[in-house]
């Protein structure tokens, strides 16, 4: 861990966190059915490894659970492993080709939908202020329990929003110069 964490790394942290609150503010706003917040905490983890992926992820909660929605807080846990899937995805090379780059988002899906449905459920009654409140609603308009439709609305939107933003945060990272990147990032891209 303190590998990954060397001044450029520090760096990264701050401009990770804002691109995560533009997302995050900007689909609060529109209130649309998706989250936009995890293309920083993915970009760090690619460039500078898991554990500055997961330190992104949590400021970013707590920087938009204080700002512009409270509900967000307890879902810091679910930015740390978008943050330490991504970290860990790039270490084993799944940033490396575009067809990896597409499995990647998709096992951050599984990693936020795992981690985040509980949150939703047991901490919110499945209705936590955000978009895709009227997705669940709708699977709960239809019969669905609300577990069920927890899940489901989780498996519509966030493949979609994981795969969005593993591609963003994959183009934005090959996009910084070699030496302008960490020794993780160096490693974790093609070059």
């Amino acid at each position: 861990m303190k590998a990954q964490l060397t001044t450029r790394a520090w760096a990264l942290i701050p401009v990770g966190v804002g691109i995560n609150v533009v997302g995050g503010v900007l689909v609060t706003t529109l209130r649309l059915p998706l989250y936009l917040d995890s293309i920083g905490t993915a970009l760090t983890g690619i460039i500078a490894g898991p554990w500055v992926g997961a330190v992104t992820g949590v400021l970013t909660n707590l920087v938009l659970g204080v700002t512009a929605n409270p509900t967000l807080l307890p879902y810091a846990v679910t930015s740390a492993f978008i943050g330490l899937g991504a970290g860990f995805m790039a270490r084993w090379g799944m940033f490396r080709s575009l067809p990896r780059v597409i499995v990647s988002g998709l096992v951050m899906m599984l990693i936020a939908t795992l981690v985040t449905a509980p949150i939703s459920i047991f901490v919110f009654g499945g209705v936590a202020g955000t978009g895709v409140d009227a997705v669940r609603g709708a699977f709960s308009a239809l019969g669905s329990s609300l577990v069920a439709s927890v899940f489901q609305s989780s498996f519509l939107v966030e493949p979609f929003d994981k795969t969005a933003s593993a591609l963003l945060a994959f183009y934005a990272a090959k996009s910084i110069p070699l030496r302008f990147r960490p020794p993780f990032g160096r490693l974790s891209l093609p070059r």
